[in-house]
């Protein structure tokens, strides 16, 4: 049974692809609106890596967030390369959550908000499986957004 230690490094895995997808767009294309998820791929990977930040430090680890501004979000999600670091940023302190809390401490429970921004009841565990949910459906949608810029879309697909 695999655990949330192998499941977050594939996701990772896959969102790298998916940027790597994205390296040889023009700065128009990185911020083309779609009309769906986020708008743009920038706005897109914005979302799913600081939705990733904001879960981890403010609802697991109970520390201050604080959300980016629409010019911070432009400062650091520039460009694909950019964005890749960023992930990787996060994906490491990630990384280092998930080691102290699995498997002994994913039953602890959080308080946050839940998706119509009401306070809510969660455990560690219930966190961590948002996010991944979270990813996956948002990773269709990189897929589709590639897909109407007329770009190859890598599968992403786990196996």
């Amino acid at each position: 049974m695999m655990t949330f230690l192998e499941w977050f490094p594939i996701l990772w895995r896959e969102r790298h692809r998916a940027l790597d997808a994205c390296g040889g767009l023009s700065a128009a294309e990185w911020r083309r609106q779609h009309g769906f998820a986020s708008g743009s791929l920038q706005g897109l990977f914005a979302h799913i890596v600081e939705v990733e930040r904001g879960w981890v430090t403010e609802d697991i680890l109970r520390e201050p967030f604080a959300r980016l501004d629409d010019s911070e979000i432009e400062r650091v999600y520039a460009d694909p390369a950019a964005t890749r670091r960023r992930s990787d940023e996060i994906a490491a302190r990630t990384r280092r959550v998930l080691e102290e809390y699995v498997p002994a401490r994913l039953g602890e429970i959080r308080e946050a908000l839940d998706k119509e921004n009401r306070p809510g009841t969660f455990t560690v565990e219930e966190i961590f499986l948002h996010l991944c949910t979270h990813e996956l459906r948002h990773q269709g949608q990189l897929q589709a957004m590639l897909r109407l810029l007329g770009k190859p879309a890598p599968n992403l697909d786990w196996i």
